[in-house]
């Protein structure tokens, strides 16, 4: 297959060059049976002209959007119009295409992945923005727009589907894509094709079948409004559409800044002569408005946040003793004691040092039974993972595993400081280390069963991991069979992941750097929290790669997956809840400032307030906060 490749392709060259793309040698060569160079991950959203999926480059590892090009809805023509203009655009603000793709399903672009979604995820989700990052949004806008049109090239579909993000710290960065309709200027006046692109977005001269730059900078007036209202100018169905975009002017509230009603006036005029004639004007007077605007002020209307409230009083228990770590674990309890009760029963552990003590707790209130039984360890303990068979307990250099038939077993032990994690069936442990000359390794070992249950221990895996990826941030078991070691280097986080037996299948890269990530249950989801805007929160999808950004009025510290919504907790006692969407649905105030806090069931969590000679355990449950949520 000979196509003309990016590269080659810039404006200023008369006649591009070629490349010839070859089968890899492993693999015959057969037009009928060729591998594709991309591995589909998963469905990420729908086109105007098919599906676009999440794919990785099976020789670089690398992250691609797949566009399905459907020949019934665009025509060979029109594709290779979209081909050529992807290929001649190149800004920092505009998808990339990188190749084009024949595969059994037919055409596919391969495009840049933006894994932040779409700006109609920004508006449907209803994300605080400030007028300040509205604006920013929009210059970038304008300034892919300053680019196609000085190659005379129209887009004609600007809409926020179009509107690609990639994460970047603190907001996002856009990519203009899907030139499926796009126009070159000289076309515009003789061209009769029909009417295409959105009605909501389109400029009064696109329903006579005219298009020029204003036509895309109306199109900029519409989503600037909508950013700033939370609606579109008008709405109803194509027709009403049409009849208000040609003979209706839209309502400009009076409480909008001063300084931006002007814009949004001009930028939806109806007449040409007196709208922005192009990109580079637009910009000007939006750039203007950085000057005149405040800092943190957020657009009108807010996202309403609910009413906070203050919390309850909440039963707690006080220990002898501070508490660093906090787990609990669930047992089998022996026939005869659990005839007149459940039979699991849950075992709160308390460490301190490395000290550890274990409570039968029974959920009722702070009642906790029976005295303390404990024991030592030869070194502090750092964190404890439940397991379905009770749990484990990790130093620095050592883990041990905790069974009821088995009682506390060492299974591993390690000369340097190491962090580390088990599959959540036990079978198999996985850590992580750098060594005195700064090389970074990943060391596995399988955990077989003998057939009474006992575990028994392999021989360690030594696998190099790169050391340009930065400082590790979290060693996570995705399942029994995937491991995700999550690292960052300045303003950057990556993701890599591996087998249980140590083969690399693929790495990602997120355009800011994390200091947390804790699992939500889901599979390949979890969520983090920024290192340098502790207030923002991000869910991260791993397969098919998706990252969204949720808005919090506080600074997060713990992060829990509930039965109402993701909680998060600050270290100042404040608590909120967020859905799916990452909309605020529940604040509340005044809890306890915990050091610890641990999620016990589905509403239920403990906060630990720990001090120099003691420490109460409080008790919380969502449901006894009076929150206007169903349970």
């Amino acid at each position: 297959m000979v196509i003309p490749t990016r590269s080659s392709c810039s404006p200023s060259v008369n006649h591009p060059r070629t490349v010839t793309y070859t089968a890899p040698k492993s693999v015959p060569y057969s037009p009928s049976k060729k591998l594709s160079r991309y591995r589909q991950l998963g469905l990420i959203g729908y086109g105007q002209f098919g599906r676009v999926y999440c794919a990785v480059n099976r020789q670089t590892g690398s992250l691609v959007a797949l566009k399905d090009i459907s020949r019934q809805r665009l025509s060979t023509h029109k594709f290779l119009r979209e081909l050529r203009f992807l290929l001649t655009l190149e800004h920092p603000n505009i998808a990339t295409c990188e190749a084009l793709e024949h595969s059994a399903s037919g055409r596919q672009l391969v495009l840049d992945y933006c894994e932040g979604g779409t700006l109609r995820y920004l508006l449907d989700a209803e994300v605080p923005l400030t007028l300040r990052e509205i604006v920013a949004l929009l210059l970038e806008i304008l300034a892919a727009l300053e680019h196609a049109h000085s190659q005379g090239i129209v887009h004609c579909d600007i809409k926020p589907e179009n509107i690609l993000l990639k994460i970047v710290p603190g907001g996002w960065q856009v990519k203009l894509s899907d030139l499926g309709i796009a126009r070159l200027k000289q076309e515009t006046a003789a061209d009769g094709t029909g009417q295409t692109g959105s009605p909501a977005y389109m400029a009064p001269e696109r329903f006579y079948n005219k298009y020029s730059a204003a036509s895309d900078l109306y199109a900029v007036g519409v989503i600037f409004y909508e950013l700033l209202l939370g609606r579109r100018p008008f709405s109803g169905t194509p027709i009403e559409l049409m009849v208000a975009h040609l003979n209706h002017y839209p309502e400009v509230p009076n409480n909008l800044p001063e300084a931006i009603r002007p814009v949004i006036r001009k930028s939806l005029e109806k007449l040409l002569a007196r709208r922005y004639q192009t990109a580079t004007e637009m910009r000007a007077d939006i750039s203007q408005l950085l000057q005149v605007l405040p800092a943190n002020v957020q657009a009108y209307p807010l996202s309403q946040f609910p009413p906070s409230q203050a919390a309850p009083p909440l039963p707690f228990v006080t220990l002898p003793y501070p508490v660093e770590v906090l787990g609990a674990i669930n047992i089998s309890l022996p026939k005869a004691e659990a005839e007149d009760t459940p039979n699991q029963a849950k075992i709160l552990i308390t460490c301190y040092q490395d000290k550890i003590w274990f409570y039968h707790w029974t959920g009722a209130q702070q009642t906790i039974e029976g005295s303390a039984q404990g024991f030592a360890l030869h070194a502090p303990i750092q964190s404890v993972l439940p397991l379905s068979s009770g749990g484990c307990f990790f130093t620095d250099h050592s883990v041990h595993l905790l069974t009821m038939g088995q009682g506390l077993t060492t299974i591993a032990r390690f000369n340097n400081p190491v962090t580390a994690t088990l599959s959540p069936d036990a079978r198999w442990l996985a850590a992580y280390w750098v060594n005195a000359e700064s090389h970074h390794q990943l060391i596995l070992r399988r955990l077989p069963r003998r057939s009474d249950g006992t575990v028994t221990t392999a021989s360690l895996q030594q696998i190099p991991v790169s050391n340009t990826l930065g400082d590790l941030v979290a060693l996570t078991a995705m399942d029994n069979r995937h491991l995700l070691i999550t690292t960052t280097q300045k303003r950057e986080t990556h993701f890599q992941v591996f087998t249980r037996k140590g083969q690399s299948i693929g790495q990602l890269k997120l355009g800011t750097a994390i200091k947390q990530l804790v699992s939500t249950g889901a599979p390949y989801q979890f969520l983090a929290v920024e290192a340098e805007h502790s207030h923002q929160v991000l869910q991260v999808v791993i397969k098919p790669y998706k990252v969204l950004r949720y808005r919090l009025d506080i600074k997060a510290a713990w992060l829990l997956k509930t039965q109402v919504g993701y909680c998060v907790l600050s270290r100042q006692g404040e608590l909120r809840i967020i859905n799916d969407a990452g909309k605020i649905i529940a604040r509340v105030n005044g809890l306890p400032h915990p050091t610890t806090v641990l999620q016990i069931g589905p509403v239920d969590c403990l906060l630990v307030v720990s001090e120099t000679t003691h420490s109460r355990v409080y008790q919380l449950n969502l449901e006894n906060l009076g929150l206007d949520l169903i349970f």
